[in-house]
């Protein structure tokens, strides 16, 4: 073998590895208890849509096999730019909204973080959180907070489709109400 031939044999090898080594990690929930195991989320879809004001709203749902749905919501109001925005992820430029969804209970976690994106809009994009921060901020009289506070991070790719993503943003408003209602205490008990 030649030392062309050993030089881009070398080449190959680094690439493969780094490319095994920089595997994107999905949406893990991690709780701040280290007594709670990670969450690892498995969204079936992953959609987003943009507002009037730019804005990128991005939507993901699932079901367990117990039944429970799971919709993530994530709005990203500015997105970061190499030399132009702050790429540091000390910085906010998300909301998000994580929903559990019962017969019998529901809950609603929220935070904010710092994301980047990679694709063109219009087109799928890879979403990176880079690090972001989770609680409980709304819930039924017998939901369990398995979770508490936790750290949001990790990558999920999202397709662009405007019906779609909306049709499941009002969904998930819709169902987390309705079954909200059906599962509240009444005052005094």
């Amino acid at each position: 073998m030649t030392m062309k031939q050993i030089a881009v044999l070398f080449v190959m090898v680094g690439v493969l590895v780094g490319w095994g080594g920089c595997a994107a990690k999905p949406l893990q929930i991690e709780p701040i208890s280290k007594k709670v195991a990670t969450v690892v989320p498995m969204f079936d879809a992953a959609c987003y849509f943009f507002d009037r004001d730019g804005n990128l709203h991005f939507v993901m749902r699932s079901q367990t096999n117990d039944g429970t749905v799971e919709i993530f919501t994530a709005r990203v109001f500015w997105r970061p730019i190499g030399g132009r925005t702050s790429l540091n992820p000390t910085s906010v430029n998300a909301t998000w909204r994580y929903l559990l969804i019962a017969t019998d209970t529901v809950g609603m976690y929220e935070g904010s973080g710092f994301v980047r994106l990679s694709g063109r809009n219009g087109e799928d994009i890879k979403v990176s959180l880079v690090d972001g921060d989770l609680r409980l901020t709304e819930a039924s009289a017998r939901f369990a907070d398995v979770i508490g506070r936790a750290r949001l991070r990790g990558n999920f790719v999202a397709q662009y489709d405007d019906a779609k993503a909306v049709e499941m943003m009002k969904e998930a408003q819709q169902e987390f109400f309705a079954r909200s209602l059906l599962n509240k205490t009444p005052s005094g008990e």
